[in-house]
């Protein structure tokens, strides 16, 4: 559905709009923004070939004093409510049994959830996660943090900083959301990041970057969609020298056009629900991973739409529309 627009709408810059839209229709939007709840709608979706990170409830502890070696995020919102645990239950049965064997006895029974063994050994590589926030994460590597990050703010990787970071997250999150903590499998690092800008249903720009300790690097591709090209296919545009990051460099080599074009099928069946959405993939060893939707993108206080932002409010407007 399309929403009445204010005044001079077509006047408007796109950060303007993105303020606006923002704004609108916010219950569907939290849905879809929550990258916790998110991984319930890809199940339904059921997208032949579009994979995402997993969320995981049994880790290796960094503290190797731990007996019970288990982790469980606050709600198992993927499972049927009758099958959910959350911090409550776990801390009702610690208070009801004596050993770790009753312990897991009755997440068995109760929850189908196994002990650690060496069939089913827990990964030592993870991600914990916010469910919205921007750049909210710690990274666990071969059973050792090797990033512990919110926002801006950077805390020393070492484990007593955990609880610290979950405090500060706490303390600054002003969503309205319920916060929720997880956890969930390590795809890798530096990974390219293919962000498709929809409008109208229609994906029209698509950028793709990945950062290194030393520069950013990223190219921007307008997109032309399959009805609108001479050939029938979507056609991507480089905008040469224009960046969405201060300082960014030009990627060394080219995108895989099929790849882009099975990315930005998955983009629309997300884009037809919204006016204006984007949609971020990863691409690791050939496979498409779902990243996060947003509908006020990428920090405006950090990027600088320049002319890209003209590109996108012109694909935004009455005119475009009819």
């Amino acid at each position: 559905m399309v929403l009445q627009k204010p005044p001079k709408w077509n006047d408007m810059n796109l950060n303007d709009k993105l303020r606006w839209y923002a704004k609108k229709d916010n219950d569907i939007k939290n849905i879809y923004a929550d990258k916790y709840k998110i991984k319930f709608i890809l199940k339904q979706m059921s997208l032949p070939g579009l994979h995402y990170a997993k969320t995981i409830t049994h880790v290796k502890p960094i503290q190797s004093s731990s007996d019970l070696k288990f982790i469980v995020p606050y709600e198992m919102e993927l499972e049927p409510r009758e099958n959910q645990i959350t911090a409550k239950n776990i801390n009702d049965i610690i208070e009801n049994v004596n050993s770790p064997e009753k312990f897991w006895a009755v997440l068995k029974e109760k929850y189908n959830i196994y002990p650690n063994n060496a069939i089913n050994s827990p990964p030592s590589s993870y991600i914990y996660k916010l469910n919205l926030g921007w750049n909210t994460m710690i990274f666990i590597n071969n059973n050792r943090i090797a990033k512990i990050v919110s926002g801006t703010k950077e805390f020393e990787p070492i484990s007593d900083n955990i609880e610290k970071w979950k405090n500060y997250v706490v303390k600054h999150y002003v969503k309205k959301i319920p916060i929720k903590f997880f956890i969930e499998e390590f795809i890798g690092y530096d990974l390219k990041v293919y962000e498709i800008f929809c409008i109208y249903g229609k994906p029209r720009l698509c950028s793709v970057y990945y950062e290194t300790s030393g520069a950013m690097f990223e190219s921007n591709y307008t997109i032309k969609s399959s009805d609108e090209s001479e050939d029938g296919k979507l056609n991507l545009e480089l905008l040469k020298g224009h960046f969405l990051f201060e300082g960014s460099v030009e990627l060394k080599h080219t995108i895989n056009n099929d790849i882009v074009n099975q990315i930005c099928d998955y983009a629309k069946k997300f884009a037809s629900y919204f006016e204006f959405v984007r949609v971020d993939f990863y691409v690791h060893k050939k496979k498409i991973y779902f990243s996060e939707c947003t509908f006020k993108p990428g920090n405006l206080k950090n990027i600088k739409w320049r002319y890209i932002g003209q590109v996108l409010s012109n694909c935004w407007t009455s005119k475009a529309l009819a």
